[in-house]
């Protein structure tokens, strides 16, 4: 029998195959954790994954029942009924549909307004008696003197529908209008059902949150992994990809994700009992190259000095344009961005945080594959971006994984013995107090592997420059099959993919990387202000939301700061995208806030090599200080 060899992005993990083997059984081999509740019998759904290369069996009579449409025509697959039958190349989804509480919980708590961009309006056109108007004028006429709107001017497929409905002779009509400027959508009857979508676009995971126009609720939400990273870890590799395929490279990646998009929202609406037709407005945010890509603008210049955007302010944009799955006469509002790499995805922190609206100078840090920084109040902002890479997201991590079911999130060593306590994503408690049978763990996601480091630095297996301790003996320290020394967390035995959880001397030297970049660009911006600390600081991102802060300082993966005066405030920059979502008026602030922020470029600064250079080692410091 033949082998073929196996690539599975984002962990571009690979194996070689025999031939007829499963995508799952593949992936299982490789290391690489497809979830599948029913144990590969095409049953669950759960194990979905997209071919993106190379040969694979036919579709099966299994996943035509769970993959239809569009997704067929995508590569969307089940992994555990596709044969490989050559070399392939598979993008694990790691899709997440959440529940809404987490959501709302986080949410609601900093919502204070409700004015959406996009209302509905019931017109009954029988009301109006003038036989020489037509009925376009008539609605429109009717909109102005019940609900006070003038000038509106329909969108021409907005305008189809509207004809349709009257040649079936329907006179009540719910009619739905953007920024009291547009009519958008016409719907026969009383059918006032209006949803949103705020979106976050992050270089390695897109977070969508699904929400209800007419109350602000958030009814879903749910996160895929960016299918850019097929073309590059970071955004410097994806700028790359652009400026090595002039043209093509841009469209690639922009219709890669807005088609993964697409099918994530299509499943998160229908699960909930609604079209995507129903969705009336989108908000997005992201850095500044994802904000380029996501509107298919070559992000060229971002790779050059001065690092100059191509658009800076807000952007409106027709979703059929974009060729977004929605109802088509909507609009795409993109936030504005700050710099060359400060996106719009910091201006949603901004305007979900609102430091130019205290007294007190705050430090608020968005954690993910590119980290940005904000210090300041409202005399003064300033902001930078570092590159942290994936690390931190678990991606080019041995083990690592998303914060998703299965992922090892919590890590105690004890000091004794060295034997690993852990909590995993989607059970309740520390694997110690568990019985036989209890949801098993897959791999590792970004805050483990911050109690890891933590933890082994507390207990003496590693040194202070990140090396692994030659003076000791213990059966979890070894020489892994690369040839790498590896400290073994959770043994085969105990794990979903039955192969051992390991954090490798490699993996250690990327998260010194990442914390170096994070932590140097903390200082330098203290530096401008002449500060060496704050009483205040924000974690923002969804890896931030599930942080040790003790561990986190133990690392030094920010400056110091008293634990009782951080806050995890989890996906601020999503929250921003909700807002602008449901408060029009955030639109014009996000505006305003951006052209107010000042941005200190890291490359160009003196003192940043200095001080990531410094932030390499691993200080541990107690609540009070250096220890």
């Amino acid at each position: 029998m033949k082998n073929h060899r196996v690539l599975f992005a984002p962990s571009f993990k690979k194996t070689l195959a025999v031939e007829g083997t499963s995508i799952l059984d593949s992936a299982r081999e490789a290391g690489v954790y497809i979830p599948s509740e029913c144990n590969g019998k095409g049953k669950c759904g759960r194990c979905r994954i997209r071919l993106i290369d190379g040969a694979a069996g036919p579709f099966t009579q299994e996943e035509s029942e769970l993959i239809k449409g569009l997704e067929q025509q995508q590569g969307y697959r089940l992994a555990c009924k596709t044969q490989v039958i050559g070399e392939v190349t598979v993008l694990v989804l790691e899709e997440d549909i959440l529940q809404s509480e987490a959501a709302k919980k986080v949410f609601s708590k900093r919502s204070r307004r409700f004015d959406p961009a996009v209302k509905s309006y019931f017109v009954d056109l029988s009301e109006e008696k003038e036989a020489r108007r037509n009925y376009v004028e008539k609605m429109v006429r009717l909109l102005g003197v019940h609900y006070g709107l003038k000038e509106l001017s329909p969108d021409p497929t907005a305008l189809q529908n509207l004809a349709q409905i009257v040649q079936k002779g329907r006179q009540k009509i719910t009619v739905f209008v953007w920024m009291a400027k547009e009519i958008i959508a016409a719907r026969s009857g009383w059918d006032e059902t209006c949803l949103g979508l705020a979106i976050d676009i992050g270089t390695t995971t897109v977070a969508v949150y699904l929400c209800n126009l007419k109350n602000g609720e958030v009814i879903t939400c749910g996160t895929l992994t960016n299918p850019q990273v097929l073309y590059g870890a970071d955004i410097m590799s994806r700028i790359a990809y652009c400026v090595n395929h002039p043209g093509v490279g841009v469209k690639k990646m922009q219709t890669e994700l807005i088609s993964s998009l697409n099918s994530l929202i299509a499943r998160m609406a229908g699960s909930n009992g609604f079209s995507s037709r129903q969705i009336m407005d989108i908000t997005v945010v992201g850095n500044t190259v994802m904000h380029h890509i996501f509107l298919g603008i070559a992000p060229d210049r971002l790779g050059l000095w001065p690092f100059t955007p191509s658009v800076r302010g807000s952007v409106n944009v027709k979703a059929s344009k974009l060729g977004m799955g929605i109802n088509p006469s909507s609009y795409v509002h993109v936030l504005p961005v700050e710099a060359g790499f400060v996106g719009a995805d910091n201006v949603g922190v901004l305007l979900s945080e609102e430091p130019y609206n205290q007294d007190e100078l705050s430090l608020i840090i968005d954690l993910g594959t590119n980290g940005e920084i904000v210090l300041g109040n409202r005399e003064t902002l300033l902001s930078c971006s570092c590159a942290t890479g994936p690390a931190f997201e678990g991606a080019h991590i041995s083990c690592g994984m998303r914060a998703i079911v299965g992922a090892v999130e919590r890590v105690r060593i004890d000091q004794a013995d060295l034997e690993v306590d852990y909590k995993v994503v989607g059970r309740v408690g520390w694997a110690s107090e568990h019985q036989p049978g209890a949801l098993l763990p897959a791999g590792i996601c970004g805050s483990g592997i911050i109690d890891t480091l933590a933890q082994l630095f507390k207990t003496g297996v590693i040194k202070g420059n990140g090396a692994f301790s030659k003076d000791l003996n213990h059966s979890r320290l070894r020489r892994g099959s690369s040839g790498v020394m590896e400290f073994v967390l959770v043994r085969n035995q105990e794990t979903a993919t039955g192969q051992d959880i390991v954090l490798t001397q490699k993996d250690i030297r990327q998260i010194q990387l990442a914390k170096a970049a994070l932590f140097g660009g903390c200082k330098v911006l203290l530096n401008h202000l002449k500060k060496d600390s704050v009483n205040r600081m924000q974690i923002a991102g969804a890896f931030g939301l599930n942080i040790d802060k003790e561990n986190a300082l133990a690392i030094g993966l920010f400056p110091w700061c008293d634990p009782k005066n951080i806050t995890l405030v989890g996906n601020a920059a999503g929250h921003g995208a909700y807002l602008a979502l449901l408060d029009r008026e955030k639109r014009e602030e996000a505006d305003q806030i951006a052209i107010r922020v000042t941005h200190v470029e890291l490359a160009m600064d003196d003192a940043f090599q200095r001080e990531f250079m410094n932030a390499l080692s691993l200080p541990y410091k107690s609540t009070g200080g250096q220890s």
